[in-house]
């Protein structure tokens, strides 16, 4: 049985202007620790996806699964990580894991659940930071406490929308390596919503495309892990896979346009 299966899901909005679908008859599946990569082009229903994975909206036909049961409201078996980072501004580093174990249900004395949340920012290497608050930690930071949160509250499933969309590139790659580990170390299982066609490369073990609201491509990345942004380069199942997703992209391109002459 899959981890996470999605059955012919579709998603639609009503507003003022009569509505619009964001999904259309989707269908996927994701086994247990696999890192999944969702790409595509701006309003494709990346986040949308998510949204209905993390509980927050209802298929309007179709249904979610985790291990065999509908999904119908949030739960503590998935942790998000936003590309903002969502800390609560009036706790400590380790406030915010506390609190996100508590609400996740972890029982335990205040200096039982402190000392795990040390550990897991030790992971992400915070160890100097577990009593600074959020306005004095960068973007970096604050998302390497992010990801620690999700990690110690012991989600399955990390439902990523985009995380280090904001980060500057030096922190970027050190953030991407990072989550690739723990999740491995971990044995979590990922889906990873990104633009970044090398990101997708770098992280995943499969990189869905999703184009027009639905599927276009499923696709097994057949390069050995652990990766490197400097192990790909001249690596020529990176250069095949890479323009694999450039061509689907600029596909879009073309279609939208009108010109096979843009494809690659």
């Amino acid at each position: 049985m899959p981890h996470i299966e999605i059955k012919d899901l579709t998603l639609e909005y009503t507003d003022a202007n009569g509505g619009f679908t964001a999904l259309d008859g989707v269908n996927m599946a994701v086994e247990q620790g696999e890192f999944v990569c969702v790409i595509g082009p701006s309003g494709c229903g990346k986040s949308s996806l998510l949204s209905v994975l993390e509980g927050l909206n209802k298929p309007t036909r179709g249904e979610v699964l985790i291990n065999g049961e509908e999904v119908t409201s949030p739960g503590t078996d998935r942790g998000v990580v936003f590309q903002h980072y969502s800390l609560f501004p009036w706790l400590s580093a380790t406030g915010n894991i506390v609190f996100a174990m508590k609400r996740s249900g972890i029982s335990g004395k205040r200096k039982e659940l402190s000392a795990i949340a040390h550990e897991y920012l030790d992971k992400v290497g915070l160890s100097d930071s577990y009593d600074k608050y959020p306005s004095q930690l960068s973007g970096g930071m604050k998302q390497r406490v992010a990801i620690a949160r999700v990690l110690a509250a012991n989600a399955e499933i990390f439902l990523m929308d985009e995380p280090f969309g904001a980060i500057d590139p030096k922190n970027r790659t050190e953030l991407q390596e990072l989550i690739a580990m723990l999740a491995a170390e971990e044995k979590k299982t990922v889906l990873f919503v990104t633009h970044d066609i090398d990101e997708a490369i770098l992280l995943a073990d499969r990189i869905i495309y999703i184009d027009d609201k639905r599927v276009k491509a499923d696709i097994t990345v057949e390069i050995q892990k652990p990766r490197t942004r400097a192990s790909l380069v001249g690596d020529p199942k990176y250069n095949e896979l890479h323009g694999k997703l450039m061509k689907l992209f600029y596909q879009n391109v073309a279609d939208n346009i009108g010109g096979e002459e843009v494809v690659l």
